[in-house]
């Protein structure tokens, strides 16, 4: 497994996906606070906490929008790593079972999404500092609400991780990650949300904060049985797919 892990670090540093994810979050927080700087008045005139404030204006866009279009970005261009010059014929030739290589790329492709959350919290928690919010810092919401958004959409990842991996052609996960994600936000408000994956960032990131978004538990509770079944489903296509 350790041979593995380090074949997949170092075809890492020659891709772009380490620069995506790094630059997104600083780009979205970026936007949040020019839109804190012009309303300033609007958004704490009433006595509002300006972390919630500068939260909100960051994360709406990033988790309806940015968040699901990387995870598409990074679990496309993790296959086609393989995809490209009939790669996966040289790869699938080590003495390691598929399922292994099916698990440990996908899990590789969770870590960069993860890392993508981290960048997220750190660039708020800085540019909190650099416009003087001078409230306490609320950590659950910084640090634990992020977090449960990453979780929430696993089921996602597992998705468009199958479809990269089953098509060689980029613009069938591409096109199927950002073609859910433009309606995410009109049927998050819906009853329908339970059977759209893409909803379930959105209400875990901004649940605490708008109540039409706040759906306790259930979320993780149905995401992880997706992302079981999602992936059980994926791996064992690939164990049985011819490659050539």
């Amino acid at each position: 497994m350790k041979t593995i892990v380090e074949i997949e670090m170092w075809k890492l540093k020659n891709s772009k996906i380490l620069w995506i994810v790094i630059l997104v979050p600083a780009f979205v927080v970026a936007q949040g606070v020019i839109n804190f700087i012009r309303y300033h008045d609007l958004f704490t005139g009433k006595g509002q906490n300006a972390w919630e404030q500068l939260y909100s204006q960051s994360m709406i866009f990033y988790v309806w929008i940015l968040f699901p279009v990387l995870i598409s970005l990074v679990m496309t261009l993790l296959a086609r790593i393989e995809n490209a010059n009939q790669n996966w014929k040289h790869y699938l030739s080590l003495p390691v079972s598929r399922e292994k290589i099916y698990g440990i790329k996908f899990l590789i492709g969770c870590a960069l999404v993860l890392v993508n959350v981290f960048v997220l919290i750190a660039c708020m928690l800085a540019a909190g500092k650099v416009i003087g919010v001078q409230e306490d810092i609320p950590y659950e919401m910084i640090f634990i609400q992020p977090m449960a958004a990453y979780v929430a959409a696993l089921p996602i990842m597992a998705v468009l991780y199958a479809l990269s991996i089953r098509f060689s052609h980029m613009a069938v996960p591409l096109g199927v990650g950002i073609g859910l994600t433009v309606p995410a936000m009109i049927v998050a408000n819906t009853k329908y949300w339970v059977v759209y994956p893409w909803t379930y960032p959105i209400m875990a990131a901004l649940g605490r904060n708008i109540d039409i978004f706040d759906k306790g538990r259930v979320i993780y509770l149905i995401g992880i049985l997706l992302l079981i079944r999602i992936f059980r489903f994926g791996c064992g296509r690939f164990a049985k797919k011819d490659i050539v």
